[in-house]
């Protein structure tokens, strides 16, 4: 099975999870201002649901099949998370997640044993793969806004020191990005290739939300502005 085929299967999962009758719960962000659960923000850091995973699916912001995995879990964790152990939705998810898990676990088995039938056709294509991935988050880091810029600054800047260099001392390349730091005015370069794999993927994962997240309301702005013409 190749990546996009796995890919096309995740979207499928997806489906199959909010066509259910009992997946309500789960198809929308949690309205806890309109059901005043107003510990709920402070509870869950980081909400997700099944819409949101197929909107950001469409869109092609999963790079792999883990990442939008990992969005799918949160979901479950989330649930769990703010509801008392025993409860009816604790239950819920805990049976969505096994659920979930058991075809997961087939698609990623059959992606695996695809990539283990040649190593020597496969490596090319993940480093390939990989090169994409950073030319997309060179590309995405400047639709960031100058805090969202601080942000990343500050997790390189902690965790992979070596990657922000002076681009005046280092050569042009095309994982490296100059970069007018709006938190400091200073002009900083990011090698991408310096940062490790864990951060990268934090970061990666990051800026793919903000700009979700950044897309998603100027859809909704966007709507509104057409439904107050229209109306006139």
């Amino acid at each position: 099975m190749s990546d996009n085929e796995a890919m096309r299967k995740m979207a499928k999962l997806i489906t199959y999870l909010i066509s259910r009758q009992d997946s309500v719960p789960f198809r929308e962000p949690v309205d806890w201002k309109g059901l005043e659960l107003f510990d709920y923000p402070k509870i869950v850091k980081k909400p997700m649901d099944l819409g949101t995973v197929k909107r950001k699916m469409e869109r092609g912001l999963y790079e792999t099949i883990e990442e939008c995995a990992a969005d799918i879990r949160l979901i479950w964790t989330n649930c769990k998370t703010y509801n008392a152990d025993g409860s009816d939705f604790y239950l819920l998810a805990e049976s969505f997640s096994k659920r979930f898990e058991e075809r997961y676990k087939k698609i990623d088995m059959e992606l695996d044993a695809n990539n283990n039938q040649d190593d020597s056709l496969v490596s090319p294509l993940k480093q390939h793969s990989s090169l994409d991935v950073k030319a997309k988050f060179a590309a995405n880091i400047f639709r960031l806004s100058g805090m969202e810029l601080g942000h990343v600054l500050q997790v390189i800047d902690l965790k992979c020191p070596n990657a922000l260099e002076d681009p005046e001392s280092s050569a042009d390349a095309n994982t490296r990005m100059s970069l007018n730091s709006q938190v400091d005015e200073a002009q900083v370069e990011i090698n991408v290739d310096a940062i490790d794999p864990r951060t990268f993927a934090e970061l990666d994962r990051y800026v793919k939300d903000k700009i979700f997240a950044r897309t998603t309301g100027e859809d909704i702005e966007e709507y509104e502005i057409n439904a107050k013409r229209s109306k006139r």
